[in-house]
Protein backbone atom coordinates (compact mmCIF):
# COMPACT_ATOMS: atom_id res chain seq x y z
CA UNK A 1 0.00 0.00 0.00
CA UNK A 2 0.75 3.72 -0.82
CA UNK A 3 0.57 6.74 1.76
CA UNK A 4 0.51 10.27 0.40
CA UNK A 5 2.12 12.89 3.00
CA UNK A 6 0.98 16.54 3.23
CA UNK A 7 3.91 18.91 2.08
CA UNK A 8 6.24 19.88 4.72
CA UNK A 9 7.72 23.14 6.40
CA UNK A 10 10.67 23.26 3.84
CA UNK A 11 8.76 22.23 0.50
CA UNK A 12 7.34 26.31 1.01
CA UNK A 13 5.08 26.90 -1.94
CA UNK A 14 6.34 23.77 -3.62
CA UNK A 15 3.70 22.29 -6.29
CA UNK A 16 1.76 18.36 -5.03
CA UNK A 17 2.32 16.59 -8.03
CA UNK A 18 0.41 13.48 -6.28
CA UNK A 19 -3.16 12.98 -7.09
CA UNK A 20 -5.15 10.22 -5.39
CA UNK A 21 -7.98 8.90 -7.43
CA UNK A 22 -9.54 6.33 -6.02
CA UNK A 23 -8.47 3.68 -3.20
CA UNK A 24 -5.97 2.08 -5.43
CA UNK A 25 -4.52 4.37 -8.00
CA UNK A 26 -3.01 7.43 -8.00
CA UNK A 27 -1.66 10.29 -10.25
CA UNK A 28 2.33 11.42 -10.58
CA UNK A 29 2.92 15.04 -12.29
CA UNK A 30 5.56 15.47 -14.17
CA UNK A 31 6.85 18.51 -15.44
CA UNK A 32 7.89 18.67 -19.22
CA UNK A 33 8.62 20.72 -22.11
CA UNK A 34 7.20 20.74 -25.85
CA UNK A 35 10.35 21.60 -28.44
CA UNK A 36 9.21 24.76 -28.82
CA UNK A 37 10.27 25.51 -24.97
CA UNK A 38 6.23 25.78 -23.70
CA UNK A 39 5.91 23.45 -19.94
CA UNK A 40 3.35 20.47 -19.59
CA UNK A 41 2.74 18.16 -17.35
CA UNK A 42 2.73 14.33 -18.04
CA UNK A 43 0.49 11.98 -15.69
CA UNK A 44 1.77 9.12 -14.62
CA UNK A 45 -0.42 6.40 -13.45
CA UNK A 46 0.34 4.11 -10.89
CA UNK A 47 -1.98 0.69 -9.03
CA UNK A 48 -1.87 -0.28 -5.31
CA UNK A 49 -4.07 -2.69 -3.23
CA UNK A 50 -4.23 0.46 -1.24
CA UNK A 51 -3.99 3.97 -1.39
CA UNK A 52 -4.04 6.35 1.46
CA UNK A 53 -4.77 10.42 0.97
CA UNK A 54 -2.47 12.57 3.38
CA UNK A 55 -5.42 13.40 6.04
CA UNK A 56 -5.96 9.50 6.64
CA UNK A 57 -4.64 8.83 9.80
CA UNK A 58 -2.20 5.95 11.63
CA UNK A 59 -5.31 3.79 12.78
CA UNK A 60 -7.47 4.04 9.90
CA UNK A 61 -3.90 2.20 7.85
CA UNK A 62 -3.87 0.09 10.46
CA UNK A 63 -7.57 -1.33 10.70
CA UNK A 64 -7.04 -1.85 6.76
CA UNK A 65 -3.45 -3.15 6.37
CA UNK A 66 -2.27 -4.48 9.94
CA UNK A 67 -5.09 -5.96 11.53
CA UNK A 68 -5.68 -9.16 9.66
CA UNK A 69 -2.14 -9.97 10.28
CA UNK A 70 -2.19 -9.71 13.94
CA UNK A 71 -5.33 -11.98 13.58
CA UNK A 72 -3.05 -14.37 11.10
CA UNK A 73 0.04 -14.07 13.38
CA UNK A 74 -2.38 -15.92 16.34
CA UNK A 75 -3.11 -18.85 14.12
CA UNK A 76 0.30 -19.67 13.75
CA UNK A 77 1.23 -17.82 10.52
CA UNK A 78 4.82 -15.62 10.48
CA UNK A 79 3.73 -11.67 9.50
CA UNK A 80 5.65 -9.02 8.48
CA UNK A 81 4.83 -5.36 7.97
CA UNK A 82 7.57 -3.00 6.38
CA UNK A 83 7.46 0.73 5.62
CA UNK A 84 9.78 1.77 2.65
CA UNK A 85 10.70 5.42 0.91
CA UNK A 86 12.41 8.16 1.16
CA UNK A 87 14.12 9.87 4.10
CA UNK A 88 10.95 12.22 4.97
CA UNK A 89 8.35 10.20 3.10
CA UNK A 90 6.58 9.56 6.62
CA UNK A 91 7.84 5.61 7.41
CA UNK A 92 9.20 6.46 11.18
CA UNK A 93 5.87 8.59 11.65
CA UNK A 94 3.81 5.45 10.58
CA UNK A 95 5.37 3.31 12.23
CA UNK A 96 6.17 4.42 15.81
CA UNK A 97 3.43 7.89 15.43
CA UNK A 98 4.82 11.12 16.57
CA UNK A 99 7.17 11.18 20.07
CA UNK A 100 3.74 13.32 21.87
CA UNK A 101 1.94 9.82 21.16
CA UNK A 102 -0.79 12.12 19.37
CA UNK A 103 -1.08 9.68 16.65
CA UNK A 104 -0.21 6.35 17.53
CA UNK A 105 1.91 4.52 15.40
CA UNK A 106 1.25 0.50 13.77
CA UNK A 107 3.40 -0.45 16.53
CA UNK A 108 1.58 0.90 19.01
CA UNK A 109 -2.27 0.33 17.50
CA UNK A 110 -0.96 -3.59 17.37
CA UNK A 111 0.60 -4.10 20.61
CA UNK A 112 -3.05 -3.12 22.16
CA UNK A 113 -4.83 -5.72 19.52
CA UNK A 114 -2.20 -8.18 20.45
CA UNK A 115 -2.52 -7.94 24.40
CA UNK A 116 -6.48 -8.20 23.98
CA UNK A 117 -6.07 -11.15 21.89
CA UNK A 118 -3.45 -13.21 24.32
CA UNK A 119 -6.03 -12.97 26.82
CA UNK A 120 -8.05 -15.15 25.33
CA UNK A 121 -5.29 -18.05 25.24
CA UNK A 122 -3.96 -19.33 28.47
CA UNK A 123 -1.44 -21.30 26.86
CA UNK A 124 0.63 -18.71 24.64
CA UNK A 125 3.48 -15.57 26.09
CA UNK A 126 4.96 -12.62 23.95
CA UNK A 127 8.45 -12.05 24.08
CA UNK A 128 9.96 -8.80 22.39
CA UNK A 129 12.88 -8.08 21.06
CA UNK A 130 14.14 -4.85 18.90
CA UNK A 131 17.39 -4.64 17.16
CA UNK A 132 18.65 -2.65 14.39
CA UNK A 133 20.89 -3.44 11.53
CA UNK A 134 23.74 -0.07 11.25
CA UNK A 135 26.43 -0.41 8.64
CA UNK A 136 26.20 -4.07 8.13
CA UNK A 137 25.86 -4.63 12.07
CA UNK A 138 23.35 -6.06 14.15
CA UNK A 139 22.94 -4.14 17.49
CA UNK A 140 20.69 -5.11 19.95
CA UNK A 141 18.24 -2.31 20.95
CA UNK A 142 17.19 -3.59 24.35
CA UNK A 143 20.51 -4.53 25.25
CA UNK A 144 22.90 -0.71 25.14
CA UNK A 145 23.47 -1.53 21.14
CA UNK A 146 25.37 -4.94 21.92
CA UNK A 147 25.96 -6.36 18.61
CA UNK A 148 24.59 -9.50 17.98
CA UNK A 149 25.15 -12.22 15.43
CA UNK A 150 23.06 -13.57 12.53
CA UNK A 151 23.58 -17.30 12.19
CA UNK A 152 21.29 -20.23 9.81
CA UNK A 153 20.63 -23.54 11.86
CA UNK A 154 20.88 -26.61 10.81
CA UNK A 155 17.10 -26.52 9.52
CA UNK A 156 17.68 -23.25 7.45
CA UNK A 157 15.98 -21.29 10.19
CA UNK A 158 18.09 -18.27 10.62
CA UNK A 159 18.58 -16.83 14.20
CA UNK A 160 20.25 -13.55 15.67
CA UNK A 161 21.92 -15.56 18.50
CA UNK A 162 22.21 -13.37 22.04
CA UNK A 163 19.41 -11.38 21.05
CA UNK A 164 17.64 -10.40 24.25
CA UNK A 165 13.98 -11.16 24.59
CA UNK A 166 11.55 -9.04 26.84
CA UNK A 167 8.73 -11.26 28.41
CA UNK A 168 5.38 -8.64 27.91
CA UNK A 169 2.25 -9.06 30.02
CA UNK A 170 0.67 -5.37 29.18
CA UNK A 171 0.46 -2.92 26.18
CA UNK A 172 2.98 -0.42 29.06
CA UNK A 173 5.66 -3.50 28.88
CA UNK A 174 5.93 -3.46 25.31
CA UNK A 175 5.93 0.63 25.12
CA UNK A 176 8.48 0.61 27.76
CA UNK A 177 10.75 -1.55 25.21
CA UNK A 178 9.77 0.60 22.20
CA UNK A 179 11.00 3.29 24.14
CA UNK A 180 14.04 1.91 25.50
CA UNK A 181 15.00 0.75 22.08
CA UNK A 182 13.96 3.96 20.32
CA UNK A 183 15.99 6.08 22.47
CA UNK A 184 19.56 4.18 21.44
CA UNK A 185 18.54 4.06 17.39
CA UNK A 186 21.19 5.61 15.13
CA UNK A 187 19.92 8.98 14.10
CA UNK A 188 21.51 11.58 11.80
CA UNK A 189 20.54 14.99 10.43
CA UNK A 190 19.37 15.14 6.83
CA UNK A 191 18.13 17.57 4.53
CA UNK A 192 14.87 16.53 4.61
CA UNK A 193 14.55 15.79 8.21
CA UNK A 194 16.48 16.91 11.97
CA UNK A 195 16.20 13.77 13.08
CA UNK A 196 16.30 10.76 10.08
CA UNK A 197 16.75 7.38 11.49
CA UNK A 198 19.83 6.10 9.41
CA UNK A 199 19.36 2.32 10.23
CA UNK A 200 17.05 -0.70 9.96
CA UNK A 201 14.77 -1.11 12.86
CA UNK A 202 13.07 -4.44 13.51
CA UNK A 203 10.81 -4.79 16.57
CA UNK A 204 9.50 -8.38 17.22
CA UNK A 205 6.87 -9.81 18.98
CA UNK A 206 7.10 -13.59 19.37
CA UNK A 207 4.16 -15.80 20.42
CA UNK A 208 5.37 -18.36 22.74
CA UNK A 209 3.82 -21.99 23.19
CA UNK A 210 5.18 -23.41 26.35
CA UNK A 211 8.58 -22.64 25.43
CA UNK A 212 8.57 -23.35 22.14
CA UNK A 213 8.27 -20.61 19.14
CA UNK A 214 4.32 -20.67 17.60
CA UNK A 215 4.30 -17.77 15.54
CA UNK A 216 5.52 -13.99 14.85
CA UNK A 217 5.16 -10.80 13.55
CA UNK A 218 7.75 -8.01 12.83
CA UNK A 219 7.65 -4.41 12.38
CA UNK A 220 10.55 -3.05 10.25
CA UNK A 221 11.49 0.44 9.79
CA UNK A 222 13.49 0.91 7.06
CA UNK A 223 15.76 3.28 6.48
CA UNK A 224 15.54 6.07 3.87
CA UNK A 225 15.80 4.38 0.35
CA UNK A 226 16.72 6.96 -1.86
CA UNK A 227 20.55 7.16 -3.59
CA UNK A 228 23.28 9.98 -2.21
CA UNK A 229 22.46 11.74 -5.43
CA UNK A 230 18.88 12.14 -4.80
CA UNK A 231 19.14 14.06 -1.57
CA UNK A 232 18.85 17.37 -0.93
CA UNK A 233 22.44 18.17 0.24
CA UNK A 234 25.15 16.72 -0.61
CA UNK A 235 27.25 16.59 2.15
CA UNK A 236 28.41 13.25 3.20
Amino acid sequence: MVRKRPLNSKEGQAQDVVEILDSKCLAVGEMKAKVDLTKYIEEHYFQFDNVFEHDQDNKQIYEQCVLPLVVETFKGAKTTCFAYGQTGSGKTFTMMGPTDGSHPGLYLLAAYDVIDLLNSYTDLELNVSFFEIYCGKLQDLLNNREVVHCREDHKQQVNIVNLTEKRCHTVEDIMNALSKGMLLRAQGTTGANAESSRSHAILTMSLMHYGKLYSKMSFIDLAGSERGADTMHTDK
